[in-house]
C-alpha cells in the first residue's frame, strides 16, 4: 500500500513557488519604473525622465538645485550616459578652454550637498547657455561632443574621461585662432594645423605639437611675407630649417629684397649636423638624460 502525502503541504508548497511574496512585492512596487512626473531629490535637485528599478535611466531631464545647472539626455543605471546636453545659467562663468571645465557628477553631488535651505529660482525660468553636447560615458564626457567655452571658444572633436583626447578642432575666440589636429590629455599633443587669427595675419603653422607647444618638423608659413620656413621648432621657437620667399599673389609685385642665395659649401650637412643635436635636446627633456651621460656625470 502506498504512502499518504499530506496534500495541503504540497499545496503550500507550491504556492511559495508560484506567487510573490507581499513583502516582495511591496520592494517591487516602490521601485520607481517606466516614464515619471517630476522627482525631488532631498538636496532640492529634480529629475523627469525614465526609471529603472529605482534608477534613473533611459531619457531624462536633471535640474542641479545648486548651481542651477541643466542635464537633458541619456541615463544608465542611474549615470549620465549616451548623447546630452549640459546647460548653466547665463550668468554663470565657465572654465577657459585651456582648463577643459569639468562636469559635476551626480555622485558626488549626492554625497557632498545638503538639504537646499533657500528656495532656488526654477531652472526653466532661467536663461540657459550650453556648454556641452554630444556623447557621455559612465557620468563624463567620452566619444565625441562639442563644448562652449565661456570667453566664446569652441572645441568640436573626440573627449576621453572627460578632457579633450583624439582628433578634435577649437576655435579660440580671443584671437581667432583655429586649431585642428591631435590632442592628448586636454592640450595640443601630435600632428595638427594652427591657423593664426586678427594679431598675425592668417599665419599657418603646420606641424608636430608636444604639450600644447610647437615641437619637432613642421613649417611655417607667413601669409603676408609670403615666406615659408620649414625646419626643426623646439619649445614653441624656429631652431633650425630653411626660409625661402614664395611666389607673389596673383596681382601683386615680387618681393623688391627677396633673400640672398645661401653661399655656403655644403648646407645639407650642417642642417643635418644642427637638427641631430636639436633631436638629442628633445629626447633628454622628454625621457631624462641618457646613461651616457650620467655616468659621464659621476665621474666627474
Amino acid at each position: 500500500m502506498a504512502p499518504i502525502v499530506p496534500t495541503g503541504l504540497a499545496m503550500a508548497r507550491q504556492a511559495d513557488i508560484v506567487n510573490t511574496p507581499k513583502w516582495k512585492q511591496k520592494e517591487i512596487a516602490s521601485l520607481r519604473n517606466g516614464m515619471r512626473d517630476t522627482v525631488y531629490m532631498i538636496n532640492g535637485d529634480r529629475y523627469i525622465g525614465e526609471w529603472n528599478n529605482g534608477l534613473k535611466h533611459g531619457n531624462g531631464t536633471y535640474h542641479y538645485a545648486a548651481t542651477g545647472a541643466v542635464y537633458q539626455g541619456e541615463w544608465q543605471n542611474d549615470v549620465r550616459h549616451g548623447f546630452g546636453t549640459y546647460s548653466v545659467p547665463a550668468r554663470t562663468q565657465r572654465k577657459s578652454a585651456k582648463q577643459g571645465a569639468l562636469l559635476p557628477s551626480v555622485t558626488a553631488l549626492k554625497k557632498s550637498q545638503s538639504p537646499s535651505s533657500k528656495p532656488q529660482t526654477p531652472t526653466e525660468h532661467k536663461q540657459l547657455r550650453k556648454v556641452y553636447a554630444g556623447q557621455w560615458e559612465n557620468d563624463v564626457r567620452h566619444g565625441h561632443g562639442t563644448c562652449f567655452y565661456d570667453d566664446g571658444s569652441m572645441y568640436d572633436g573626440m573627449w576621453n574621461g572627460d578632457v579633450r583626447e583624439g582628433w578634435g578642432r577649437m576655435h579660440y575666440k580671443s584671437d581667432d585662432s583655429m586649431y585642428e589636429g591631435e590632442w592628448h590629455e586636454g592640450v595640443r599633443h601630435g600632428q595638427g594645423v594652427l591657423v593664426l587669427g586678427k594679431c598675425s595675419n592668417g599665419d599657418r603653422y603646420e606641424g608636430a605639437f608636444l604639450n600644447d607647444l610647437k615641437e619637432g618638423p613642421g613649417r611655417f608659413i607667413y601669409r603676408n611675407k609670403r615666406q615659408l620656413y620649414k625646419g626643426e621648432w623646439a619649445l614653441d621657437l624656429p631652431k633650425c630649417g630653411t626660409l625661402i620667399d614664395l611666389p607673389p599673389r596673383e596681382g601683386h609685385q615680387p618681393r623688391k629684397w627677396p633673400i640672398p642665395k645661401l653661399g655656403l659649401r655644403d648646407p645639407d650637412t650642417i642642417l643635418a649636423t644642427e637638427q641631430k643635436l636639436i633631436l638629442e635636446d628633445r629626447l633628454e627633456r622628454i625621457m631624462g638624460p641618457s646613461d651616457e651621460v650620467k655616468s659621464t656625470t659621476e665621474v666627474a
